[in-house]
């Protein structure tokens, strides 16, 4: 490993230098950071590597989402990554409808489970 040269900054690795490793390349402690927001990777963090470039978890994903396939990815990632899961669409009331939630709050702050569904069929 003496010798070698660190993948990101290019400069040789002597034996004082604590390294990091992803496949085959090697890395300065210091050099082994997301290439996307710049933030130094800590031991046992999950990143990515796509097209020889290390992303932290975050960015990695958000890679993955912008439409690329696990043949696309060509680098090594953690087998704990996981997608992020979608959110829920917004509930969105009309005024009509806010104006019967307010006026039946109004009657009873704590409504059980069949003035709720009243409320529902009401609006």
């Amino acid at each position: 490993m003496f010798g070698a040269k660190c993948f990101k900054c290019c400069r040789f690795i002597t034996q004082l230098d604590w390294v990091r490793r992803a496949r085959e390349q090697v890395y300065h402690l210091a050099c082994f950071a997301c290439d996307s927001c710049k933030r130094q990777l800590s031991t046992g963090e999950e990143f990515g590597l796509h097209e020889n470039r290390v992303l932290c978890k975050t960015h990695y994903l958000e890679m993955l989402e912008g439409g690329f396939t696990s043949s696309d990815e060509g680098g090594e990632h953690d087998s704990h990554v996981k997608k992020k899961k979608t959110k829920r669409m917004r509930t969105t009331f009309t005024e009509e409808q806010i104006q019967i939630l307010q006026a039946n709050f109004q009657i009873d702050s704590n409504p059980d489970g069949q003035d709720l569904e009243r409320i529902a069929q009401i609006t």
